[in-house]
């Protein structure tokens, strides 16, 4: 017990960005050097329909996902545990603040764990595709109203420590780009940017990368018809969405981290 309430005391926000980003390093590595260079002749997992880390790495429930509901977990426990030390210094406004960003990282963590919109409007309502974006987009912003009012409503204190503000914002704003992407942008022609995606790293990888992704393409097609999510759409939806919703969770619980470090300062 002891042992967790030193690490509780010592974890400090550049510790979570230094982690996250290694990890989310450590993927891009990988698709670099495996992906598009080949080294070693490693490119091409076998027994794949598509055989690259930029997919399989990203996909849902793998490793860069997985990290995300961690450091999702992590932002629910911190925030929790921020209501309790605040409840104790008796600072009322601050506590709703975080009591409300604990139910926003518990409302993140059923939706992306558990796939709660695409249960609801696939195979409940059967709403065609068009309308699927237009209703995620409106969830979205449900599910943004909360945090957004705790910010205006009990967030002046928050506000005023400019490290903890910067670290909400940019976690904000990537989990924006990531929303805008899987919402409406897909109604937009979004997936433009996983087809230049897939145009400049089948640039570096040269031609026979180039085929692979073609011969990946027609396997997509041969195994699940002609209405399968293209390549485009895999990169799109899986290495930069996935991406985006990574450095957003970090930036959130950094900053959550942050705030923490500065109730500790308090307390002593």
């Amino acid at each position: 017990m002891e042992f967790f309430r030193e690490i509780k005391n010592r974890v400090k926000h550049q510790h979570i960005l230094a982690i996250g980003f290694s990890i989310l390093g450590f993927a891009y590595l990988l698709v670099l050097l495996v992906d598009l260079l080949n080294v070693f002749g490693l490119r091409g997992r076998p027994g794949t329909i598509v055989p690259f880390y930029w997919d399989c790495l990203f996909v849902e429930a793998s490793l860069i996902e997985l990290t995300q509901w961690s450091f999702i977990t992590g932002i629910i426990i911190t925030s929790a545990y921020m209501t309790k030390r605040l409840k104790y210094l008796e600072q009322v406004v601050e506590r709703k603040f975080w009591i409300l960003f604990t139910v926003t990282g518990v409302l993140m963590l059923i939706e992306d764990a558990g796939n709660i919109r695409h249960f609801l409007f696939r195979d409940i309502l059967e709403l065609h595709w068009k309308e699927i974006n237009i209703a995620e987009t409106i969830y979205f912003g449900i599910l943004a109203a909360v945090p957004s009012y705790a910010l205006i409503k009990y967030g002046r204190k928050i506000r005023e420590e400019r490290r903890t503000f910067l670290l909400l914002i940019l976690g904000g704003l990537f989990y924006g780009m990531a929303v805008t992407i899987s919402g409406p942008g897909h109604s937009f022609g979004v997936t433009i940017l996983g087809e230049k995606g897939l145009e400049i790293t089948g640039t570096i990888g040269g031609e026979e990368l180039q085929k692979m992704y073609s011969e990946s393409e027609q396997a997509l097609i041969d195994a699940h018809g002609e209405t399968v999510d293209d390549l485009a759409f895999r990169f799109t939806d899986h290495f930069i969405e996935e991406s985006l919703e990574l450095i957003g969770a970090i930036f959130l619980l950094a900053s959550t981290v942050s705030y923490l470090e500065k109730v500790r300062n308090r307390e002593n």
